[in-house]
């Protein structure tokens, strides 16, 4: 069982994301010194409302942030989302779609193709050979990997086809 606090949590969700503490306060509408106080641990058990806020501005569920725990029932399915494909490593990665459902694969696609969408328009806002360009243009290579895996399983998943359709222009899609 993972032991991490809520500001390990916090702040690998703002890394994820790319984001400052200014950043987050801003888009959550707290202070940067409350976003400071969670991550160190001076602040080990904030507001349930300022959490919620934290959770809302970064796109996830406030429990992710409250507890490492998924769940408090027996042996559970993997929680597909963003966050969880962005810290895991590709062998749980493979394992974890490949055991789910096709409407959460489905749910996944859509996240990593937003994700890579907003990856690419960061990309762009950073001078050519920056290294920060290098490393967005890393993380958009580590997405649409994953997003092809899914897609993949997607296409072959017992409750869907195990063939491709064409659209009316004769290309595949799934």
């Amino acid at each position: 069982m993972e032991t991490r606090g809520i500001g390990e949590r916090l702040l690998q969700a703002r890394r994820l994301r790319m984001w400052t503490q200014g950043r987050l306060a801003s888009e959550a509408g707290v202070s940067p010194t409350t976003i400071s106080g969670i991550e160190s641990g001076r602040i080990s058990s904030p507001h349930f409302g300022t959490v919620r806020k934290l959770a809302v501005a970064l796109n996830i569920n406030p429990r992710n942030l409250i507890s490492a725990e998924e769940s408090a029932g027996p042996e559970t399915s993997t929680p597909l989302s963003l966050e969880w494909a962005r810290s895991t490593q590709e062998e749980e990665f493979e394992r974890g779609i490949e055991e789910a459902s096709l409407n959460r694969l489905e749910s996944l696609h859509r996240e990593l193709g937003e994700e890579r969408g907003r990856l690419q328009a960061l990309y762009g806002e950073f001078p050519e050979g920056s290294e920060q360009r290098r490393f967005i243009k890393r993380q958009i290579r580590i997405v649409a990997a994953q997003s092809g895996s899914v897609a993949t399983s997607m296409l072959f998943h017992e409750d869907g086809n195990a063939e491709p359709t064409e659209d009316n222009e004769g290309h595949a899609s799934s």
